[in-house]
C-alpha cells in the first residue's frame, strides 16, 4: 500500500478500510511524537491533580499518559476523518480529483477545530483545511513542474567520462606520489 521508497511521486490507493487504518496510525504516531516534544520542551513536572500530599516536584505517570493520549487521539482522529471521507467522496463521485480533498479536508478541519469546542472556530478550521487541501492536491504530487529540466540538472551535465583539466594533471606530474589520487 505504501509504495516503494524511491517511487516518487506515489498515488494513494486501495481499499478505504486500509487507507483509513494507515492515516490513523501515522495520526497516532505524529500526535505521539508531538506529545514527546511538548513534554520535554518544559522543565515543569507534569503531575495528576491531587487531594492529599503527592509530591509535587515529581512527574506522574498517569499525567504524562494523559499528555500524550490527548494528542495522539485528536492527531489520529483528524488523519482518520481525512482519510475515510476522502475515500468515500472518491467512491460516491466515482472520481479521483481535488475536491475529493477538499471534501476530505473539511472532515479533517472539523475534527481539529473540534477540540476547542467552539462551532465558529470548527467552521473556520474545516473550510480552512478543505482549502488547503484541495489546492494541495490540485498543485500535483511533486514540487517540480518542469521534470526534463530537473533531470538535465541532475544526470546531464556531467560527461559521462572523467576528464582531468590541465592543471590537475601539471600537478600529478610535479607530485608523482598524489598521481593515483
Amino acid at each position: 500500500i505504501f509504495g516503494l521508497p524511491n517511487d516518487r511521486p506515489y498515488a494513494v490507493d486501495g481499499p478505504c478500510l486500509s487507507r483509513t487504518f494507515n492515516a490513523a496510525a501515522v495520526g497516532a504516531g505524529a500526535g505521539t511524537f508531538f506529545a514527546a516534544v511538548q513534554l520535554a520542551w518544559y522543565p515543569d513536572p507534569v503531575v495528576s491533580a491531587t487531594r492529599f500530599g503527592k509530591n509535587p516536584t515529581k512527574s506522574d505517570a498517569k499525567a504524562i499518559g494523559r499528555a500524550v493520549a490527548r494528542p495522539a487521539f485528536w492527531m489520529s482522529s483528524a488523519a482518520a476523518a481525512f482519510a475515510a471521507t476522502e475515500c468515500l467522496a472518491e467512491s460516491v463521485r466515482e472520481t479521483k480529483d481535488p475536491f475529493n480533498a477538499a471534501i476530505g479536508g473539511l472532515a479533517g478541519g472539523a475534527v481539529c477545530g473540534a477540540i476547542s469546542g467552539r462551532g465558529g472556530i470548527m467552521v473556520s478550521t474545516a473550510l480552512g483545511m478543505g482549502l488547503f487541501m484541495f489546492l494541495l492536491d490540485a498543485s500535483g504530487p511533486d514540487t517540480v513542474w518542469d521534470q526534463e529540466s530537473l533531470k538535465h540538472k541532475m544526470f546531464g551535465v556531467l560527461p559521462d567520462t572523467h576528464v582531468e583539466s590541465k592543471a590537475l594533471g601539471d600537478l600529478k606530474d610535479k607530485y608523482p606520489k598524489f598521481k593515483d589520487i
